[in-house]
């Protein structure tokens, strides 16, 4: 037996990826409107002169990437598989260890001791405590701002929650699916960081609708999230009809209708070109579950 209780004289095979065939066959609009949206015009606003480079990592369970240089590491939750206090901190210890000047953490639905206010079927759990842990360096996050002094004299607002919605069994950090609990984001933050990804984007329509709406009214520079396994890798918002079309037809799992928009918005993209991109969005997800272990932490500059 390994380590993960599997019988290692069976080979793992991971399922097939449904073919491109198989994709248009099961939602053709869906499948066309996200050809379409690929094509789309990226125009990237020219970096400050004193960049930042970030360190993006997030559900890193028991794993331990090689993580690259920067000026500041990213953690988005999930640091632990089973909640514990010995486990979180084994993790800080690790983070700790890192050379970055700044590093920054918010939990996840794994981290249960964090989680002060979780509920147990009959009565209150023994509520955890962060200051028993040893945090060292490491900026920890609980539905709050803080701004950060770089090297090179940059100053950066970085807001910080680990609440995701709710999902049955219940976990850490959850909120009822209809609670907006992201009003209490400033106006002028840079990085913002949630354990739940954005309603459509990277998250297999299992992230929040208040906070796709929050970063449509107010877009940070770059969003760093995690929770959804599958979905790791980014993506530039450009916050206009294109991306609204794209978020509809996402949402509502095809359409005719909704697929002539997004053609539509493709179109006017072409023709206002100067519309630049506002929001780089990660899911820095290392464990991509039992089939896509091992994946590599992402670099961006700001």
């Amino acid at each position: 037996m390994t380590a993960l209780g599997i019988n290692s004289s069976y080979p793992i095979v991971p399922p097939a990826l449904p073919s491109a065939w198989q994709q248009f066959r099961d939602r053709p609009c869906l499948f066309l409107a996200r050809q379409l949206y690929a094509w789309r015009p990226v125009n990237l606003p020219p970096l400050p002169e004193n960049p930042v480079t970030i360190v993006c990592i997030s559900n890193t369970y028991r794993e331990r990437p090689v993580i690259p240089s920067g000026d500041i590491l990213i953690h988005a939750g999930d640091l632990t598989s089973n909640g514990s206090l010995a486990e979180l901190q084994i993790t800080l210890n690790w983070l700790q260890a890192q050379p970055h000047r700044i590093k920054i953490v918010v939990a996840g639905r794994s981290d249960q001791y964090l989680d002060r206010m979780k509920m147990g079927s009959r009565c209150r759990w023994r509520l955890g405590d962060p200051q028993r842990l040893y945090w060292g360096d490491i900026i920890y996050l609980e539905h709050r701002d803080a701004i950060v002094d770089c090297w090179n004299g940059r100053q950066l607002r970085i807001y910080g929650s680990p609440y995701s919605p709710m999902t049955i069994p219940s976990s850490a950090f959850q909120y009822p699916e209809l609670d907006n609990v992201w009003d209490r984001i400033p106006d002028d933050t840079d990085i913002l960081i949630t354990h739940t990804p954005p309603y459509t984007h990277r998250d297999s329509l299992g992230g929040c609708k208040h906070l796709l709406n929050q970063i449509w009214r107010d877009p940070p520079r770059l969003h760093v999230f995690g929770c959804s396994l599958e979905n790791s890798g980014w993506e530039f918002l450009h916050y206009d009809a294109l991306q609204e079309a794209m978020e509809n037809i996402e949402a509502e799992g095809g359409g005719f209708f909704n697929l002539l928009m997004v053609f539509k918005g493709l179109v006017q993209s072409f023709f206002y070109p100067d519309i630049k991109a506002r929001t780089l969005l990660v899911n820095a997800c290392i464990n991509g579950g039992l089939w896509n272990l091992g994946r590599q932490p992402i670099v961006v500059v700001i």
